[in-house]
């Protein structure tokens, strides 16, 4: 019944189109060449399907699906090599534009509408010139390609400025990638010409789709990324590395419901984090509006240490530390260079109404407390602050890793932009070495500063309590609690992630589905233990190396004498 409740609904839709294409094969004399008259729609369909592949089954990181569709339409309109051109002509035109719009206090809104005034006037140059000069018609076939190169640029400029030139540069080159492959495939006449033939295909074209979004566990992506660690366990359980489709589709889903991850906000769950006592930066200011900008003038005139991040940012982009302040002529030291105060605040103004936000949608700026690392993992890095990523399933910590930003990562602790990661065990929180995703290598020392990058972290019992609390608080039965250490104020939660990444298994090399599964089996027996508890038995289970056979039965506090 279960199964049903999953795939009955889609059974049904494809038994649908099924009855529906059987009724065109056998009425197919009254429609004519109908079908025929529409082919471009049957492009569509093959195009959609290749950019799918690409990105869900290779791992392809594109700008979005619609788009290269589009766009590979532009080039079966004017042929690939002019297509090719249009696209890199009005790009180049609009980065161009849009980093002279860098320094300027706009909104989302206003900023892609200047945008889009550029690249019409680029459009009507080219045109103009390609009458005079024989080159072809660049009709109204192109306009939304004109929007989507526009969009595309806005979106790559603000890659560069949060994460440097490598990750967008990655998936524009990707992209251009799919829009060639969806060009080549929707442009093949006689597979287009069966399609169109063949109402049966289209059905075919629908289940393949949805068989491939369902039971593919792995992307070709993914067996590149963890290759190292896929040959590590190989002797013992190479299906134990946890993938994204396998993280999707049976634990974010199923232990994050929609509706808690839809009103999931980092305000309230700091508010929640204060009410309760878990120990967290103090919240300074949350910026929504111009009033809020104001006060934030007030705060910047009176304090030197301070961070603002966006409620709904994600893998730190768009987090602005502000480190100190420049005595002689008062401007900021910050990870974005030397930053004037009002620069400051226009940065917080750009996350409420531009950069993250979508066509003026407006969004938030939180101002926290600067944290000052403790000396274990500060002395090891040139800048940034180092933190502590703990997995945590119902509240079990399960893994974990120091995070060490670099130079490369230009001091976050994002390893996708160049942190070093590094494995801690969760059993007694001795750091045994480093990983750069970046540079796929493993590392006994930081590679800034030549620390060494084996350590213990201290009262590792009470570090993975205040996560496991954390986690708890937040409701999400699987989450990343990011820890941090403060030199006053010791271990600190700085924020509880929905989606953590899963590049901790190579920091570790170990998988992470084996001991999500060991957890499931035991959590319903363990759901009313406090955190304590919680750590204590994933201390043991790790000891054991997650092999129990038996399942635990949970220590129960004994009850407290009443007087009479």
């Amino acid at each position: 019944m279960k199964t049903w409740g999953r795939y009955g609904p889609v059974v049904l839709l494809l038994a649908g189109l099924a009855v529906v294409t059987l009724y065109l094969r056998v009425n197919a004399a009254a429609f004519g060449p109908r079908p025929a008259t529409l082919r471009f729609a049957f492009q569509l369909m093959l195009a959609g399907t290749v950019i799918a592949v690409l990105r869900n089954e290779v791992g392809f990181s594109t700008f979005g699906v619609f788009g290269p569709v589009i766009l590979a339409f532009a080039w079966l309109a004017v042929g690939p090599v002019w297509g090719f051109l249009f696209v890199a002509y009005v790009f180049i035109v609009t980065v161009a534009a849009r980093s002279a719009l860098t320094g300027l206090d706009l909104g989302t809104a206003h900023r892609v509408a200047t945008l889009l005034v550029v690249a019409i006037v680029a459009v009507f140059v080219m045109v103009t010139v390609g009458r005079v000069q024989g080159t072809p018609p660049f009709d109204a076939v192109l306009l939304f390609p004109v929007v989507l190169t526009t969009w595309y640029a806005e979106r790559f400029v603000q890659g560069v400025t949060a994460s440097g030139w490598a990750q967008p540069t990655r998936r524009l080159a990707l992209t251009v990638v799919a829009i060639s492959a969806a060009y080549l495939v929707a442009g093949y006449d006689p597979l287009v010409t069966a399609v169109v033939e063949n109402p049966e295909l289209w059905v075919v074209l629908a289940g393949l789709n949805v068989a491939l979004g369902t039971k593919t566990s792995m992307r070709l992506g993914e067996y590149l990324r963890f290759r190292t660690l896929r040959r590590a366990l190989a002797a013992e359980n190479p299906s134990d590395v946890l993938t994204m489709r396998v993280r999707n589709r049976e634990f974010i889903s199923r232990y994050n419901p929609a509706s808690l991850l839809a009103s999931y906000d980092k305000v309230e769950m700091k508010q929640r984090f204060h009410g309760l006592g878990i120990p967290t930066p103090e919240t300074l200011l949350v910026v929504a509006d111009e009033t809020d900008l104001a006060a934030l003038r007030d705060l910047v005139a009176t304090r030197d240490l301070f961070v603002i991040k966006p409620v709904d940012g994600s893998g730190g982009d768009r987090i602005l530390v502000v480190s100190g302040r420049d005595a002689p002529d008062g401007t900021f030291t910050t990870n974005r260079g030397q930053l004037t105060a009002e620069e400051v605040v226009a940065h917080a103004r750009d996350i409420c109404v531009g950069g993250l936000a979508d066509y003026g949608e407006r969004s938030r700026a939180v101002v926290e407390e600067l944290v000052t690392p403790d000396g274990l993992l500060a002395d090891r890095v040139t800048a940034g602050v180092p933190d502590l990523r703990v997995i945590t399933l119902h509240g079990y910590p399960v893994m974990a890793m120091a995070r060490l930003p670099t130079e490369e990562s230009r001091g976050t602790a994002n390893l996708h932009v160049g942190a070093v990661g590094v494995a801690v065990d969760i059993a007694t929180g001795v750091a045994s070495g480093g990983y750069q995703q970046t540079r796929r290598a493993f590392l006994d020392e930081h590679p800034d500063t030549g620390a060494s990058l084996a350590f213990e972290i201290p009262d590792w019992e009470r570090v993975l309590a205040i996560a496991s609390r954390a986690a708890i608080a937040s409701g999400l039965g699987y989450a990343g609690v990011d820890v941090v250490f403060d030199a006053v104020r010791g271990p600190m939660v700085l924020e509880v992630n929905r989606r953590p990444g899963l590049g901790i298994q190579n920091v570790n090399v170990a998988g992470l589905l084996s001991r999500l599964r060991f957890v499931e089996t035991r959590a319903e027996a363990g759901q009313f233990l406090a955190a304590d508890e919680r750590v204590r038995l994933a201390r043991e289970w790790a000891r054991d190396g997650w092999q129990s056979t038996t399942v635990d039965e949970p220590a129960r506090a004994a009850p407290m004498a009443v007087e009479p």
